[in-house]
């Protein structure tokens, strides 16, 4: 008798105990086993995989992506980015399985390579070591999301980033704050997170097969102006506007999962995002009447601290935030021929430290534009 007809034999007369073994191992490999007349991998029921998939068998289909710039010049923010979707990159989520973004990073403390850079602290942004690592958090995050896998927990940063679509941010602290995501599919997912160019940041989420197709988009609720002014002592007299006074915003967010199995979508109950209004940032020779800090401040008031220069207290609005915003979100579009430039994090070659760091480039607009 044939070896192969004799290994399905046994495989009928011995049905697998896990139920989802053929999820979590490879097809390939369980037939090439087949062929050569193993079949125990297929009766035998082990706790770890016999015939495990690998990254080229997962990475058929991409099923989730997300799309934001990074400040590539500002270097310690950069290294913070690196480090942590470097260690991201090619993370493998078996079905059933929940990944967890503080667990595959680890502490960010400087021993472990993370830079002291800017990070979102009570009323704006403080110094801290590791800031920039809730960047791949959000993609990832945004990313999983469109796949179609489960979010355990999420949180939303406490003043919107501008390098992400409202909603879609996610903040992390370590032992504090974590972004949790469950594989809710049939089949394992892996994580690929590169850059196309310097400073073009790419989340891909691949899979062997998509098994969801996701709609998401987000009403406001809510929008409340920035009523508080942070004074900054610049003798250089640059631009009179650091950051602007954003406004805050709660919105309600939609989102829509229909399984290709079964052909049925499902609406998916997520809680309101809540932002809270960031100070207005001023730049000023000294501080006037020797206040740092300035708080319930009407619109008019600030208008009149912003008279005489090129900035109004409406250009704080986020444009990207419509009030009668009604369409869903599109997946970010990449052209093919950009595409084909994308290169993992954990391919790119170590960067050597510079001897001195610029503040900002060259040319660049500082004025709520840069995340540090």
């Amino acid at each position: 008798m044939p070896v192969l007809l004799l290994s399905v034999l046994l495989l009928v007369s011995q049905p697998v105990a896990d139920p989802l073994y053929f999820s979590k191992n490879s097809p390939e490999c369980v037939l090439d086993r087949l062929a050569q007349g193993n079949p125990l991998p297929l009766i035998v029921v082990t706790e770890f995989p016999a015939c495990p998939w690998n990254a080229d068998d997962l990475a058929q289909v991409e099923i989730g992506r997300s799309y934001s710039h990074y400040s590539w010049w500002n270097f310690e923010r950069t290294a913070n980015l690196e480090i942590a979707a470097t260690r991201l990159d090619g993370t493998i989520l078996l079905p059933g399985e929940v990944f967890s973004y503080n667990e595959a990073v680890g502490e960010r403390t400087e021993d472990r390579g993370f830079k002291e850079s800017k990070v979102i602290g009570e009323t704006g942004y403080i110094d801290g070591v590791g800031g920039g690592i809730c960047q791949p958090a959000s993609m990832l995050y945004a990313a999983s999301l469109m796949a179609g896998l489960e979010i355990e927990e999420r949180h939303s940063h406490r003043f919107r980033v501008p390098y992400m679509h409202v909603g879609l941010d996610a903040t992390v602290d370590w032992g504090k704050k974590d972004l949790k995501i469950r594989n809710n599919t049939d089949f394992p997912v892996i994580f690929h997170l590169g850059q196309i160019d310097r400073g073009e940041f790419l989340v891909r989420v691949m899979a062997p097969v998509r098994t969801f197709r996701v709609h998401y988009k987000y009403e406001l609720v809510k929008e409340v102006p920035s009523d508080s002014v942070q004074y900054e002592v610049d003798p250089q007299n640059r631009d009179l506007v650091h950051y602007y006074g954003r406004p805050g915003i709660e919105i309600a967010k939609t989102i829509w999962r229909k399984d290709i199995r079964d052909g049925k979508t499902r609406k998916v109950k997520v809680p309101n995002d809540e932002y809270w209004p960031s100070p207005w940032v001023l730049r000023v020779p000294s501080f006037p009447g020797g206040k740092k800090f300035r708080s319930g401040l009407s619109q008019g008031d600030i208008a009149g601290l912003l008279k005489g220069s090129k900035y109004t207290v409406r250009m704080a609005r986020f444009a990207d935030v419509d009030r009668d915003n009604r369409e869903y979100i599109p997946i970010p579009h990449v052209p093919a021929k950009r595409l084909a430039r994308f290169t993992r994090f954990s391919e790119l070659p170590a960067k050597q430290e510079p001897a001195a760091t610029t503040e900002v480039a060259k040319g660049t607009t500082a004025a709520g534009l840069a995340v540090q």
